[in-house]
């Protein structure tokens, strides 16, 4: 019999059978329906299409220069955490700034710690793994269909009151181009 957990009558059951762990979690399965539920959510999560993507959106994806990124350490792309603050009137084009997990990035700069928005951790459960800043000082310009080719996953949504505070922030940021916000149609109804 397994030793590492016990079945769901309580009774220990042989090994490679599906089982239990702590707190009911599933652990395993001899079938992989795991796997395949992990590869379908997934594909759930895909961005297929520009309108797949909507302001407010938590993306993951790599991205690299040509995405406007400073890569240091010799990397060519990184896979990053964005939030979609904008999109252009034909859905193809999307604004996002970065959510960047070093909060202290700009504890010397006092203008641009006002454009640094807070996103908790306990409220992005399964997308942050600890507080992060999302910087809302630099807005970044793509298209809809980078994504679509780089397989970028969507991974959550802003909460309400986080999109209610973000996006004027956003559009209150004078270190972003009044043009790129007006393209992004940012701070418009």
């Amino acid at each position: 019999t397994c030793r590492r957990c016990v079945g769901r009558n309580g009774k220990p059951h042989s090994p490679g059978a599906d089982y239990q762990g702590v707190n009911g979690m599933l652990i395993d399965d001899v079938k992989g329906a795991l796997v395949a539920l992990k590869a379908e959510m997934q594909e759930d999560r895909c961005i297929k299409s520009g309108t797949d993507l909507n302001v407010g959106d938590i993306v993951y994806q790599d991205m690299d220069r040509n995405d406007g990124l400073v890569l240091n350490k010799g990397y060519d792309d990184r896979s990053k955490f964005f939030v979609i603050v904008g999109k252009n009137s034909k859905g193809d084009a999307i604004g996002l700034c970065l959510i960047n997990s070093d909060l202290d990035f700009y504890k010397n700069v006092p203008a641009m710690q006002r454009f640094q928005y807070i996103l908790k951790a306990a409220d992005y459960k399964g997308v942050l793994k600890k507080d992060s800043r999302l910087d809302c000082a630099q807005l970044f310009p793509m298209k809809a269909r980078k994504s679509v080719a780089v397989k970028a996953e969507r991974v959550g949504h802003l909460t309400a009151d986080d999109e209610a505070k973000v996006l004027p922030l956003v559009a209150s940021c004078g270190f972003i181009d009044a043009h790129m916000k007006k393209v992004y149609r940012i701070g418009q109804k």
